[in-house]
């Protein structure tokens, strides 16, 4: 090496040391500054996605270690703050946490805030046991599911859980996709719900045919909303976030229905055990019944001829099922 090369090599590298001390006197190595660059790097993961890792690390991780140096967090550290998760029994979104944990101490890595990714380190399966799996509750029989409609009809609480509740009990789908569920994905003109690939769970759109009787719901529902929000379900505190899981369970908790009788979750076990009950009386297959249900084709071959989505025949069976549950209530 040259001499002139040695003293252009030695002002880079005093150049990186000033960097460092001037990163640390100005805080840029804390865990909330990292954060902030490293949230900015997910722009081309879903709305969804971001939502709840941002969601994660305000609630679980920043209000623990936001102001404290990255390189002063220990592997024991992140345990004790992901504990309140354990002991919960949401070992699932533990799990989750932890993915997005160790992407984040991989861009820390990358750009030498640490020198080891100690989530890395962290033995999932060690950390979260082995999942035991809860089905979810749910009402097999009219007798029960009249009583249910009843009783969130009758509710006396907010209008956004009431009419939420009984618009995922009418279309059979995730409580999350009700949830976010948003005006300008409703075609009230052709009776169709359009859901945004990125919004369902299998990265496909899909589409929801609305019943008359769902569909006179909404619009009235829709002439009696207080604040204006694109949400269709906008949170009781704010417009711009949904109501909760929780906020229906709540209710259902309220109107007597505990854990063990029925879930939210659950309104989508019993539309498929009361349609592939009744398969007489709709003349539809088990596998309109799983399309209706947004389930994933394993098979790919039939996945294929499941493409064109069999619209009518899904229309006649959830019209079938709307008509069931009104001659109930």
């Amino acid at each position: 090496m040259s001499l002139a090369e040695a003293r252009e090599k030695r002002n880079e590298l005093k150049k990186q040391i000033i960097n460092k001390e001037y990163a640390k006197e100005s805080g840029a190595d804390t865990f909330k500054a990292i954060f902030k660059e490293w949230i900015k790097t997910k722009s081309k993961i879903s709305d969804k996605q971001l939502f709840w890792i941002n969601r994660r690390f305000e609630t679980l991780l920043l209000p623990k270690f936001e102001n404290i140096r990255i390189k002063d967090i220990s592997r024991k550290d992140i345990i004790n703050a992901l504990s309140v998760l354990l002991v919960d029994e949401k070992q699932e979104t533990a799990k989750k946490v932890l993915g997005a944990l160790n992407s984040f101490y991989k861009f820390a890595l990358l750009h030498e805030y640490v020198e080891h990714n100690i989530i890395a380190d962290i033995d999932k399966n060690t950390l979260i046991g082995k999942q035991n799996v809860r089905h979810y509750a749910y009402f097999k029989d009219e007798k029960e599911l009249k009583n249910l409609i009843t009783a969130i009809k009758g509710y006396f609480g907010d209008n956004r859980v009431r009419v939420c509740a009984l618009f995922m009990l009418y279309t059979a789908v995730r409580g999350e996709n009700a949830r976010f569920a948003t005006w300008d994905e409703i075609d009230f003109k052709n009776s169709v719900w359009k859901i945004p690939a990125n919004k369902m769970k299998n990265g496909k759109s899909h589409e929801v045919f609305l019943s008359e009787s769902v569909k006179n719901m909404l619009l009235k529902y829709k002439q009696n909303l207080p604040l204006q929000s694109e949400l269709v379900f906008p949170s009781v505190k704010s417009n711009i976030r949904p109501i909760s899981d929780n906020t229906v369970r709540s209710m259902l908790r309220n109107l007597g229905f505990n854990n063990d009788m029925i879930t939210p979750h659950g309104f989508r076990a019993t539309f498929s055990t009361i349609a592939h009950e009744r398969l007489d009386e709709h003349k539809q297959s088990s596998d309109v019944i799983e399309l209706c249900l947004a389930h994933v084709e394993k098979n790919k071959v039939k996945d294929a001829y499941n493409h064109a989505k069999n619209l009518k025949q899904r229309a006649v069976l959830m019209q079938w099922w709307s008509d069931l549950l009104d001659g109930l209530s």
